[in-house]
């Protein structure tokens, strides 16, 4: 996992890698309260399939393991998956530093416009501390 900010178009870095998630540095680490947001990319034509390209497979009662940089592995509980065209994703929503600890995995989705090479929605996925 690598560490990512707010690129020069003012939307969220996203790893040039696409085997590589990236935490959003501005938020919360997992497991800490408010919305730590993991980013990555779902494919790309010159690398191939990217390391959240089965987000979709995600459903409410699945389990994600996030590492540390020190190997420590927490496990997280899926509680929804949704769609937005990338205009309307509720990025304040997404991105909120308040309240309980979440993990949200965010990527893109949908439909792929070839003109613009690439997709027109965001995905994510948000999953809550596993266990007591």
């Amino acid at each position: 996992m690598s560490s990512v900010g707010v690129a020069e178009d003012g939307e969220i870095q996203v790893p040039d890698d696409v085997a590589t998630v990236g935490w959003y540095r501005f938020g919360p680490l997992p497991g800490e309260p408010g919305s730590s947001v993991l980013v990555g990319h779902v494919d790309d034509y010159r690398q191939g399939v990217g390391v959240l390209a089965r987000i979709g497979d995600l459903n409410p009662g699945d389990t994600i393991e996030v590492g540390d940089e020190n190997g420590v592995v927490s496990e997280f509980t899926v509680v929804a998956r949704e769609q937005w065209n990338k205009a309307d994703a509720p990025l304040d929503r997404l991105f909120d530093r308040g309240g309980s600890a979440r993990l949200v995995l965010l990527t893109c989705g949908g439909a792929f416009d070839d003109a613009r090479l690439e997709y027109t929605d965001n995905i994510a996925v948000t999953a809550i501390p596993s266990g007591p």
